[in-house]
């Protein structure tokens, strides 16, 4: 099912950021981006190559699940949904990626994927491509290890805080 902004279609989700945290960063994220993006039209298109993004930016591997698994995809959207102009930056970056080939990016190899991705990387930041990009890194980042289960798998210790620190700084 593609997902549209705000979580259309899905049941109501208590928010992993708490409101202070999430005005910050939005705060943040949406400076400028009137001039970049004021012309875009926003509205409530499918997204269904944002969970392609997002996994292409953090995959399954050894030791953590996929952005989607921990539903990063939906807290993006639903984060974005918040913005008029983070809304109609989305659309147009989403509408552009999938208009890139006889493809939506969605249907594109990993590696194809990750040519587009790494182009957008590097792209102005002021133009629509550069800046979705790194708005949409620094929201996946922020959501995924938002969540505990991003980093389970990692072979870390448990935080020695309590106990003070081992030898030899305790």
């Amino acid at each position: 099912m593609p997902l549209r902004f705000g979580g259309e279609g899905f049941g109501a989700r208590t928010p992993i950021l708490n409101a202070k945290r999430r005005a910050v960063l939005m705060g943040l994220l949406s400076v400028g981006l009137a001039s970049v993006c004021g012309s875009a039209v926003a509205d409530t298109a499918p997204m269904a190559s944002l969970t392609s993004v997002v996994d292409t930016l953090l995959p399954a591997d050894d030791f953590s699940p996929s952005a989607s698994a921990l539903e990063v995809d939906r807290d993006i959207a639903d984060f974005v949904a918040e913005n008029e102009m983070m809304t109609r930056l989305f659309v147009a970056a989403l509408n552009w990626m999938d208009h890139l080939t006889d493809k939506p990016f969605h249907a594109l190899t990993l590696s194809q994927q990750t040519e587009v991705l790494t182009a957008m990387e590097s792209a102005d930041f002021n133009a629509i491509p550069g800046r979705f990009y790194h708005i949409l890194r620094a929201l996946a980042v922020e959501f995924y290890y938002a969540r505990s289960e991003a980093i389970v798998g990692f072979p870390l210790d448990p935080a020695p805080q309590p106990n003070g620190y081992p030898p030899p700084w305790g």
